[in-house]
């Protein structure tokens, strides 16, 4: 039976909601999709799915307290039920969610609680910031294609996939020289969602790539190109294993792969790559600063016969 308030009229159900939501995405119409997400909870306030999809919308948003809290309403309502209609065993989705968005909002004790209810182990209560080592991690930075209906997505500069160091399970440090077209830096560090767009090879093993949300710090670190003469792969290794103990950025970007979309979003393997043609001198990006980068450089090709750097250049 429809309710009523006492000057309103009847309250709508919630299929007639959902109906409406739905045509409102498919048209693209974001401030209807606002009004339905907002009003399902309304009419169905006992209903997982309810606070679950009202939370992904405002996840899709970009609006990371609404997100947090539609998810939060949504934890309790999670039951066998559920579970069984999602698929996913006994982890709630919700408090994935959640746990991306008490990251974006930099609330640690409410993240670690997300992420222990979902079932990550090893995370204690305690507000301080999450730093675990999840191991490498490649992000898509400035995603070419949207995850989620309406998603307003991180706009930069030009898509790049990059190798990043994951932090928590979701968000990480970015860990090579991304490109300056890409709008990021050594260093930045991201908000990534947990949903697989692809993926890379990390020595034997296929890891998934993830897409960024937001840029949670820009480290404003510089990003420069070296050209030099004379090296080998056991070279440039030796300038990032120096580099490294430094704080400082290297990444060899004569070496950097270019996909298409079709293989960027899917698994590649090495007969996939779409490289330009090789140049008898390497291109390295480097980050850090001046005085920190030529100290760093000059040690490199003391120790390494034959090995010159051609020219140097501050791009951003």
């Amino acid at each position: 039976m429809l309710t009523s308030g006492p000057d309103g009229p009847p309250a709508r159900t919630p299929q007639e909601v959902w109906a409406e939501w739905t045509a409102a995405t498919e048209a693209e119409d974001v401030a209807v999709a606002d009004r339905c997400a907002a009003e399902l909870t309304e009419v169905a306030p006992d209903s997982y799915f309810a606070w679950f999809e009202a939370g992904m919308h405002a996840k899709a948003r970009r609006d990371w307290a609404l997100s947090a809290s539609r998810n939060e309403r949504a934890m309790p309502l999670f039951g066998e039920a559920e579970a069984a209609e999602l698929g996913n065993g006994d982890a709630d989705p919700a408090a994935w969610n959640l746990g991306i968005a008490a990251t974006a909002l930099g609330d640690w004790e409410r993240a670690r609680r997300a992420w222990t209810a979902y079932g990550v182990a090893g995370l204690d209560g305690g507000a301080e910031p999450i730093d675990v080592d999840f191991g490498a991690v490649p992000i898509r930075v400035n995603p070419d294609q949207p995850s989620l209906s309406l998603q307003v997505l991180p706009e930069h500069g030009t898509t790049e996939v990059i190798w990043c160091w994951r932090r928590s399970p979701a968000h990480a440090v970015v860990a090579s020289v991304p490109l300056p077209e890409s709008g990021h830096r050594f260093r930045d560090v991201l908000l990534h969602d947990g949903q697989p767009t692809g993926t890379r090879q990390l020595g034997n093993q296929e890891v998934p790539v993830f897409n960024e949300l937001e840029r949670l710090h820009d480290s404003g670190l510089p990003t420069w190109q070296a050209e030099v003469e004379g090296t080998t792969p056991e070279d440039v290794r030796a300038l990032s294993d120096l580099a490294g103990r430094r704080g400082l950025g290297v990444d060899d970007w004569s070496a950097m792969r270019f996909l298409c979309v079709a293989c960027s979003h899917g698994s590649p393997g090495p007969g996939h790559s779409h490289a330009p043609a090789p140049t008898a001198t390497t291109r390295l990006g480097l980050a850090g600063h001046a005085p920190d980068l030529s100290a760093c450089l000059q040690e490199w090709t003391s120790t390494r016969s034959g090995v010159s750097v051609l020219t140097l250049d501050l791009l951003w």
